[in-house]
């Protein structure tokens, strides 16, 4: 059988299994519009705007503003309407993306082998070839795909800097989910780069802290990054309460060596946190009306109907944007998380994930 034929093969049986992993046929919702009748929210298509959209706007005052989305892999394609066992690019919205940020890339792609090969649902086997077909798909459209692996084991470490570049993806090798601090191993930056980049096609690798506040203060986050040489660092734009200067972003910007890096910003567009800057006082669930259900496993967090043009007025469009203010401080990109956030609308909640 031909590797296209397989991959026919695997979507025929996500087909019978929608909805299982989320990468079905994508699903159509009805809810209520205004005025009392109904409006059909593509969930996919829906998320695919709003990145669309906020890249136009960053790049409308910056040309070159990079933008990553991170779980974004999934909507690089498009099924065909009258063969939902083929996929075609979504082209809009690659060309709105500069890469995209795909956690534990190898253990989904890699398939089992001897007895627990044929223990496989076949599910699996199929969302395997659809999320190989998504990565060269991006690959082919020009995106860089940025894989992030844990480990912790030295050679675990190694084996998985030498998978992502044997594929050409950019690495970065964490200790732990959390992403709060520089791993011990290997003491240097992996494939370190000594030139100045202004470009994300110029990296060799990156590092990604989410959470800083277990260096301690902010200069200390900011001195303890000063003596590492990745090409990238990116992070959240606040410490703990407390937003990163213009300063700090500008000190972030140089490596030990002197030379000129990238420094990327979190940003969550389907999440909010009871303690994030776009909090504000007085909400609760439905007031206003885009702040959803709390996570399950994180009940100061609510999932936004990221749909809802009130939530994008927050994000983007004006210099009270959360993104106005992130360019300001002198971000060279964004990494957008929840790109994902439109699987838990069109599985129909959390607990059918």
């Amino acid at each position: 059988m031909t590797r296209q034929r397989r991959i026919k093969a695997g979507l025929r049986v996500l087909a019978v299994t929608a909805g299982l992993l989320g990468l079905a046929m994508p699903t159509m919702a009805q809810n209520a519009g205004p005025g009392g009748g109904e409006k059909i929210i593509d969930f996919r298509e829906t998320m695919r705007a709003l990145v669309q959209n906020i890249s136009a706007y960053a790049r409308s005052l910056k040309p070159g503003f990079i933008v990553i989305a991170e779980h974004g892999l999934d909507l690089v394609t498009k099924p065909d309407f009258q063969d939902n066992t083929l996929l075609f690019p979504a082209r809009t919205f690659a060309r709105s993306l500069d890469g995209v940020l795909e956690p534990e890339l190898f253990p989904r792609l890699t398939p089992p082998s001897g007895k627990e090969a044929a223990k496989e649902a076949p599910a699996l086997s199929a969302a395997r070839a659809v999320l190989s077909t998504n990565v060269e798909t991006a690959k082919s459209l020009g995106l860089t795909i940025l894989d992030l692996e844990f480990a912790t084991k030295p050679q675990d470490i190694d084996r998985a800097y030498a998978q992502a570049s044997a594929k050409k993806y950019l690495p970065f090798v964490a200790d732990t989910p959390i992403l709060g601090r520089i791993p011990l191993y290997p003491k240097l930056a992996y494939n370190a780069n000594p030139k100045s980049l202004d470009d994300l096609k110029q990296a060799t690798n990156y590092i990604y802290i989410a959470n800083a506040q277990g260096f301690g203060s902010t200069n200390d986050f900011i001195q303890a990054l000063s003596y590492t040489n990745h090409d990238i660092v990116i992070t959240n734009v606040f410490h703990g309460r407390n937003p990163l200067t213009k300063l700090d972003v500008e000190r972030l910007k140089y490596k030990k060596l002197g030379a000129r890096r990238l420094v990327l910003a979190e940003v969550d567009v389907s999440t909010v946190a009871t303690y994030n800057f776009l909090w504000q006082p007085g909400w609760r669930m439905e007031d206003p009306a885009f702040v959803n259900v709390p996570l399950r496993d994180d009940p100061d967090r609510y999932r936004i109907t990221y749909w809802d043009p009130a939530w994008h007025s927050l994000l983007y469009g004006g210099t009270a944007s959360y993104l106005y203010g992130v360019m300001d401080l002198g971000f060279d990109g964004v990494v957008l998380k929840g790109v994902n956030g439109w699987r838990y609308f069109e599985s129909g909640g959390e607990e059918n994930q």
